[in-house]
């Protein structure tokens, strides 16, 4: 019998973007574009507080601020690949997690983004913190989409 409290030590997320994969890529990558969605439901992450360096060695840090309390989250990352406009690894020195996106163009204009985070930590793989994760693919889901209107006018 399987014990309920024992997860994985890796986590997988996979969402199709109503976008073009160097879109999706250019959003990943530019603060800009971060500050609307790079943080959950609830929360923002300023883009004063954001430093994006996107290429091998660079660093990739944000603030997370809760929208309650004010209370902070940082992160401080470095990136390990930048493969433009298919793949960005980065390795979070806070925790040790890396996280590997793959985009993928699929027909239409659509980008299909498969995440994958390796050595998670127990805090990230609380079903809250899943469930927050999910809600900053929603909202970057609605950015795009956004994005993709104001482009059609």
């Amino acid at each position: 019998m399987s014990d309920p409290d024992v997860v994985a030590a890796d986590l997988e997320y996979s969402r199709v973007f109503d976008a073009p994969r160097e879109l999706v890529f250019d959003c990943l990558i530019t603060p800009e574009h971060l500050v609307h969605f790079w943080a959950p439901r609830g929360s923002s992450a300023p883009v004063a507080h954001m430093r994006v360096d996107p290429r091998p060695g660079g660093v990739f840090e944000t603030v997370i601020v809760s929208d309650s309390d004010g209370s902070v989250y940082e992160t401080h990352s470095v990136f390990l690949e930048i493969d433009r406009p298919e793949r960005l690894v980065w390795q979070e020195g806070h925790t040790g997690m890396t996280v590997f996106v793959t985009l993928t163009a699929l027909s239409q204009g659509k980008t299909r983004l498969d995440l994958r985070q390796t050595n998670v930590p127990a805090v990230v793989r609380l079903p809250r913190n899943r469930a927050g994760f999910k809600t900053t693919l929603d909202k970057f889901a609605a950015y795009l989409l956004n994005l993709s209107k104001e482009e059609q006018l």
